[in-house]
């Protein structure tokens, strides 16, 4: 049996929405295994935060701020990376929003957000990147999709329509890859307590009236395993999926139960 190798040495991620939660947990788990790190975010600052913690840890990384939704800036930032590392081996199209909770809260310009960061974002970054690794004719691909883009719901509504969108477009770019000898696969977090999710968990509860951790330990009672995802569950499985043992792995999206879901 093959073993994953965690020696990235010499190898190069971008990475979206890294200036915190799941994005920063995989910057920082590519980092501890020897890759070069481009971290953009939205945030700018936050981004370069990133950046300096993998720096004074002994890693190889720059911070970038960039919007996922401008096409222009995202070729500016690739390019950046390129001119910096010399390549781009791993991308990790991460960056999301969460959008409104409740369905008569939806507005059109709601609509915009979520769908501009959650599905054109995606695809904007990974167009950005994907000619760069078929003229290399390698290369692996993440994006983050949801366990709510496979499961209906009275809430987020936008979020959850981004995301099984998210699903879709990442098994289209696997099929459009693979000749290329590129991988693409999508991570189907559960509840994660990124920064997102933990403000939701304000909102939601101040609306209910109870405080966030009553409103967390009701939410932890209501999962299979009465526990949240962790961030470095999360990461160890992209550490999986860029490793060469996932070499014939594609166009599949890990669900949160460990199981995988084919496309066809």
């Amino acid at each position: 049996m093959s073993r994953i190798s965690v020696d990235l040495t010499g190898k190069v991620a971008f990475v979206t929405g890294g200036g915190s939660g799941i994005g920063r947990g995989f910057a920082m788990q590519m980092a501890a295994c020897g890759a070069a790190v481009a971290v953009t975010d939205l945030d700018g600052t936050a981004a370069a935060g990133v950046a300096d913690e993998i720096a004074a840890a002994g890693g190889n990384a720059v911070g970038l701020p960039v919007d996922v939704a401008d096409a222009a800036a995202l070729d500016m930032a690739v390019a950046a990376t390129i001119e910096r590392f010399g390549h781009i081996d791993f991308l990790f199209a991460n960056a999301g929003v969460l959008g409104p909770a409740e369905f008569d809260a939806i507005s059109a310009a709601d609509w915009d957000l979520v769908l501009g960061v959650n599905v054109k974002g995606v695809a904007l970054t990974c167009q950005a990147v994907a000619s760069h690794m078929m003229a290399r004719r390698q290369g692996r691909i993440l994006t983050t999709a949801s366990y709510n883009g496979v499961r209906a719901g009275a809430h987020v509504i936008p979020y959850r329509v981004s995301k099984a969108a998210v699903l879709m477009y990442t098994r289209c770019l696997a099929m459009v890859m693979a000749p290329y000898g590129v991988t693409v696969n999508a991570i189907c977090p559960g509840v994660t307590l990124t920064p997102m999710q933990l403000s939701y968990a304000e909102a939601t509860a101040a609306e209910q009236g109870i405080t966030r951790d009553a409103y967390l330990a009701d939410r932890a009672a209501r999962i299979p395993m009465q526990q949240f995802t962790d961030i470095e569950d999360l990461t160890g499985l992209a550490q999986f999926l860029v490793s060469d043992s996932a070499r014939l792995i594609t166009g599949q999206a890990i669900a949160p139960d460990g199981g995988v879901m084919t496309s066809s």
